[in-house]
């Protein structure tokens, strides 16, 4: 089980294969946490205020919560029926969902280090959030509707 496919080319290997159509859901997961927490962070500094989180401390609440999501996944929305086909996820897809939600965290946070220590318009910060967010939907339900026969 620990060579299997790398993509999931076939909807027989969603949730098995490292990467998966969902994969990408992850990624935009993994950016919104970090957007959301973020504001704790980019509102008072932008008023001139000492910010209440530091983008380190937002970063490992959205490692915790990306955790927290997996383990929902994996438990709940399998005894709920919601998981697709009905079967848990391979220890290697839960790996690579965690691993790249939170590389959408850390380009957030590159991306929110860069707008508000160079004191850019930080419009530019929550609209890349909002692209982010729209990608992901037009490209899961792309992919989506390529692997569901």
């Amino acid at each position: 089980m620990l060579f299997v496919d790398l993509f999931a080319t076939d909807p027989s290997m969603v949730g098995i294969a490292w990467f998966d159509f969902y994969s990408i859901g992850h990624f935009c997961f993994g950016i919104a946490v970090f957007l959301i927490f973020s504001l704790f962070y980019t509102v008072p500094k932008h008023k001139g205020h000492t910010p209440i989180f530091s983008l380190l401390f937002v970063f490992i609440v959205t490692v915790i919560i990306l955790i927290l999501w997996e383990v929902l996944e994996f438990f709940v929305f399998l005894d709920l029926g919601w998981k697709f086909e009905g079967r848990p996820d391979s220890w290697q897809n839960i790996t690579t969902d965690l691993l790249i939600g939170a590389f959408g965290g850390i380009v957030s946070w590159i991306f929110c280090h860069e707008v508000f220590v160079k004191d850019k318009n930080i419009w530019a910060y929550y609209i890349f959030g909002i692209i982010g967010l729209t990608l992901w939907l037009v490209v899961f339900m792309i992919l989506r509707a390529l692997t569901i026969p």
